[in-house]
């Protein structure tokens, strides 16, 4: 009786360990996988801000809160609020968490009054982009 209780618990423990093994490698190709998909979306996003940059006029963003956005404006806008938008499906990701939150909050920093001039400076959600770029490049290893 008492071997076939070592024999059961012993496989019991090794199918345990074992399981559990899997589960944390399947968790860490599974990360892999998401920054894998995430790096193309982050890449293109990215570029339309260094891009933006590029012109001393385009580190600031400035709308008059409840219009829609200037016709210059208007494809970055959508650009950015798809990227916001998708950022959601990444979000087992800390590095996504982190540009999310930093994004949101520069976004939500200023006056928001319906009908004021808001002047928002893009530099802080560029930084944000470039750390998060470089965070994949370390986890990528590219």
């Amino acid at each position: 009786m008492q071997l076939a209780a070592t024999i059961m618990a012993s496989v019991l423990g090794g199918g345990l360990a074992g399981a559990c093994v899997s589960v944390f490698f399947n968790r860490l190709f599974h990360w892999r996988d998401l920054r894998t998909r995430f790096y193309p979306v982050l890449n293109n996003m990215f570029s339309a801000y260094v891009i933006r940059m590029e012109n001393p006029e385009g580190r600031y963003w400035t709308t008059i809160v409840g219009n829609v956005p200037s016709p210059e404006d208007e494809d970055f806008v959508e650009h950015r609020a798809s990227f916001l938008g998708d950022l959601v499906q990444y979000n087992e990701l800390k590095e996504v968490r982190i540009l999310r939150t930093k994004l949101l909050n520069n976004s939500a920093s200023g006056n928001h009054n319906r009908g004021e001039v808001l002047k928002l400076d893009l530099a802080p959600e560029s930084a944000a982009l470039h750390a998060c770029m470089i965070t994949l490049h370390k986890k990528l290893k590219i």
